[in-house]
């Protein structure tokens, strides 16, 4: 495909992220571009398994703690509590039978990566380590584990909007390698499972390499 059409059909101004990083090769720019994205896929299997183990993983230790399911049903703070009626009702807006789970998988990552918080240290701080029974001790620092998960959930969002990820290859790897810790927290099998779908090395050594030459 010719470079016109390509910056016609998708934009110069997304294509004009890659020529910063190529001023002096567009063609390598586009190459870099293509590379962005097949990195964005395979980042897939891990983002899913991430969102989907860890709200599991956090609705299983609230139950326990609250003794309760429904804990959710005791969330005093507005803004949770909204995210919540929000959930229901597009449960409801389905015509699907409202079930637990349904409503575990419709509350946002946002809404799971929240609950770690200050704010919400005093109410949550306790069952939320429960979600993570093979996290080091050293580790157990709520402001450091809040601060991993809103960089994972920032980058989700970036390779949920088609946005640029390649531009800083250091962060990229550190948001790969903390997907894996955070769920190695909550089980090391689950961990050999995902990486059985994990191309990132492959593709992260391009990368680099066509930054390099």
């Amino acid at each position: 495909m010719k470079i016109e059409d390509i910056e016609l059909l998708f934009s110069k101004s997304r294509i004009r992220t890659y020529y910063f990083l190529f001023p002096n090769d567009k063609q390598k720019a586009i190459e870099y571009y293509q590379l962005n994205t097949q990195i964005a896929e395979a980042f897939y299997p891990l983002l899913s398994n991430f969102e989907v183990v860890l709200r599991n993983a956090i609705h299983n230790s609230f139950s326990k703690h609250f003794k309760s399911e429904d804990w959710y049903e005791n969330i005093y703070y507005p803004e949770l509590v909204d995210q919540v009626k929000i959930a229901k009702s597009k449960i409801s807006l389905s015509k699907k039978e409202f079930t637990i789970d349904k409503l575990i998988a419709e509350l946002t990552l946002g809404f799971w990566t929240a609950l770690f918080n200050k704010k919400y240290a005093k109410d949550f701080w306790k069952p939320l380590m429960y979600a993570f029974p093979l996290v080091e001790k050293e580790k157990k620092i709520r402001n450091s584990i809040s601060y991993k998960l809103n960089n994972i959930r920032k980058f989700r969002n970036r390779i949920f909007h088609y946005e640029p990820i390649c531009t800083n290859l250091i962060v990229l790897e550190i948001n790969h390698k903390n997907i894996l810790e955070i769920l190695g927290w909550i089980n090391e099998d689950v961990v050999v499972w995902t990486k059985v779908n994990d191309r990132f090395d492959e593709l992260y050594l391009l990368a680099k390499k066509l930054k390099s030459v």
